[in-house]
């Protein structure tokens, strides 16, 4: 029997590095000629003629912070000396315009296409004078895109390759409508460098353009009352009981009037229990700066206080107000659920 002739290993090896580098697992992405599967347009919203959805997400609530001057790197934060808050409705879309199709003329599009729909431009800017080009760093992108835009993309997805590892001629634009309360930002850029595993030529002869919008809308109660005897029952096991019911508007310390049935059962308990003492402490997520959100967190806990004194007849002394912002977490910050479970106000025995 003939005898086959054996290899030298750096040969064997050498064949299986170019089987990877040939094979499947370095295959380019490609530029998608049309949407990413089991993605459309928001009902009523128009996109750029010829341009790509490749992502989208839709939150019944949330807040965003959009930028209303130049975004810059503060521990290890982006932060904008003006912003324009806004709560209510979100949708956030990306995606990939036609060839030879420049930022400024999507981002012009756009423009034209909402000013006869009522949007006035508030805020507009352009490369370096936005923030820098580096999108995953110090950049608007990263500050305007859903926390969770990174992890639901993945790394090599047409999303994540149209967004680049640096940008090229960036382009912003924060449109609000004043007679809708409607707040709207398109930003547009070019991916200078991407992943290897992108078609990298291919993308960088397209713009890729984010919209994010907000529309006033109130948020759904989906919380539960908690009863007195459940309060009483979280304080006597854990020492502290999260409180879900009591509502603000974002950035506000007034008590929203849907808060009532959680104050009836806080202010029971406290008519039940005589000497009962506790600490109502306010919670914040991450979004803004520290020494803000103490002081909102603090101005909640005391309207709190406030409110069971004058409504309930709860003696002053007995409810110390003390405010934390987001140094104490339950959930991550990162995505809007767990930004939702850090927003609250905690009763704690005295």
């Amino acid at each position: 029997m003939k005898k086959h002739r054996a290899f030298p290993g750096w040969v064997v090896a050498a064949a299986a590095l170019l089987a990877v580098l040939t094979g499947p697992a370095w295959a380019q992405t490609r530029v998608p000629t049309q949407d990413i599967k089991g993605l459309t347009d928001p009902a009523g919203f128009k996109r750029y003629t010829g341009a790509v959805l490749l992502y989208r997400d839709d939150a019944a609530y949330d807040e965003v912070r959009f930028p209303a001057a130049k975004v810059a790197g503060q521990n290890d934060k982006l932060v904008a000396p003006r912003n324009l808050d806004r709560a209510g409705q979100r949708m956030a879309l990306q995606y990939v315009a036609p060839a030879g199709r420049s930022s400024l003329e999507v981002l012009r599009g756009y423009q034209q296409e909402l000013k006869a729909a009522g949007f006035e431009t508030a805020y507009e800017c352009a490369g370096d004078a936005c923030g820098g080009s580096n999108i995953f760093t110090y950049s608007l992108p990263r500050s305007l895109l859903p926390a969770g835009w990174a992890g639901k993309v993945g790394d090599n997805s047409p999303a994540a390759c149209a967004a680049g590892g640096t940008a090229s001629d960036l382009r912003y634009a924060l449109l609000d409508n004043k007679a809708s309360g409607a707040t709207l930002a398109v930003l547009t850029w070019n991916p200078d460098i991407t992943s290897v595993y992108c078609d990298e030529k291919e993308f960088q002869k397209r713009a890729t353009i984010a919209v994010v919008r907000v529309e006033p809308k109130a948020r759904e109660q989906q919380m539960e009352t908690l009863s007195s005897s459940e309060i009483a029952k979280g304080l006597d096991a854990n020492g502290k009981v999260a409180i879900y019911g009591i509502l603000f508007d974002t950035g506000k310390a007034d008590i929203k009037a849907e808060s009532k049935a959680s104050l009836d059962q806080i202010g029971g308990l406290l008519k039940q229990q005589t000497g009962l003492k506790l600490h109502v402490v306010g919670h914040t997520d991450n979004v803004g700066n520290l020494p803000a959100n103490l002081d909102l967190s603090r101005r909640r806990a005391d309207a709190v206080a406030a409110a069971l004194a004058k409504d309930y007849g709860i003696a002053r002394d007995r409810l110390t107000a003390n405010g934390v912002a987001s140094l104490a977490p339950v959930a991550s910050n990162g995505s809007d659920a767990g930004r939702a479970k850090n927003r609250r106000v905690e009763l704690v025995l005295q």
